[in-house]
Formats: structure tokens, sequence, C-alpha cells
């Protein structure tokens, strides 16, 4: 098993690959979603050496530099849930879908993280030069969709439960489930708004 030297080192080599990869796929995506509309921002980024590493270390990999999904990722924030489906198609006609997975609580009363979490092929056409001469290269990528409500709460929530681990007091746990919960019907609220303003209901 490489060290975490070695994983960091290998990554840090490719770095320029993945960079030019996740410049090629924000016009790739932009140019699928021109006229589509409540778009708020479509951006992809390069996962950073720390993060790799430390996901690289979870026993799940045996061969991360292939293995894990996200070394680039996407993402489409839209005004509206109505938006998802639409970008999902375009989305998929652009890359042609290999896995989704719609991310949800898992009880009906519960509130939490929600995304959909869609994994792609990279194809040979947008691969940057000199990404054949790598070895161990990623395969894929992950593309996610949400609404800025969904948005607005997975990501400072992701902060707080990060640098918190395990030991989040109880009142916390309360207050974070209050704010998704506010989040999920501000969604739902503005979605049936903006359908009965636009005459679809």
């Amino acid at each position: 098993m490489p060290s975490d030297l070695d994983v960091a080192e290998a990554y840090r080599a490719r770095l320029h690959l993945l960079d030019a990869l996740a410049t090629t796929l924000t016009t790739k995506v932009k140019e699928a979603l021109d006229g589509v509309g409540h778009i708020d921002r479509i951006s992809f980024r390069t996962k950073d050496v720390e993060s790799f590493v430390a996901k690289a270390a979870k026993p799940k990999y045996t061969d991360p530099l292939i293995e894990i999904e996200d070394q680039v990722g996407g993402r489409v924030i839209t005004f509206f849930l109505d938006d998802i489906p639409i970008v999902r198609q375009r989305m998929d006609e652009l890359f042609g879908a290999v896995e989704r997975e719609e991310k949800q609580p898992a009880g009906p009363t519960q509130f939490g993280y929600e995304s959909d979490h869609l994994i792609f092929v990279i194809a040979e056409h947008h691969k940057p030069d000199g990404w054949a001469s790598v070895a161990d290269m990623p395969k894929t990528f992950e593309f996610q969709i949400r609404t800025l409500f969904m948005h607005a709460w997975a990501e400072p929530g992701h902060d707080i439960a990060y640098k918190a681990g395990e030991d989040l007091p109880r009142e916390a746990e309360r207050e974070l489930a209050w704010v998704a919960a506010s989040a999920w019907g501000a969604d739902r609220a503005l979605n049936s708004v903006a359908r009965r303003l636009s005459g679809t209901v």
C-alpha cells in the first residue's frame, strides 16, 4: 500500500491535467445550458491534494488514483426544484449518465443533505493533451445539481459537521435540523409560487 506521501506526490503530478479538464467541462456545460433559465451558477473544481489524500486513505479504495470519482467535480445551482430535471436531461445528453443517486435524508421526518449526484465518463475528446501519458488517470467525474436552498444548507452544514466531527452537541444538531427543514420548505414554497405565476399549475 503506497504511503500518504507517495499518493500525494502522484496526485500532485496530475493536477495540471485535472485543472485543464475542469476548464473544458465548464465550457461544455455552459454551452449545453445556454438558453436554459433559472441557472444561478455553473462551476467545476479539482479536488485539492489534502482532501484527496484523506479520501484515498479509506479502506474502500485499493487504487484511489483511478477509483476516486470526484477528482474533478462539477455543479449546477438552479433557482427552482423544477429546473433540476431540465438540467439533468441536458447533462445526460451531453455526457451520457453512468450513475445517478438522489441524495436525501433517510426518512420522511428527517431533514438534511439533498442533491442530485451523477457520475459521467470522461470522453476522449474532452481529455487534455498529455492525459494518456500519465498512468492511472480517472475514468469518470462527479456532477451535482442543486437548488439555491439545497446549496445554502449543504455548504455551511457540511463545514460545521466536518469541523465538529462526532462531537456535535444535541442542541446544535436540533438547530441544524431546523435549518435543513426550513430550506426544504422554502424550496417547495418558492417552486409552487413559480409554477403558479408561470401558469403551469
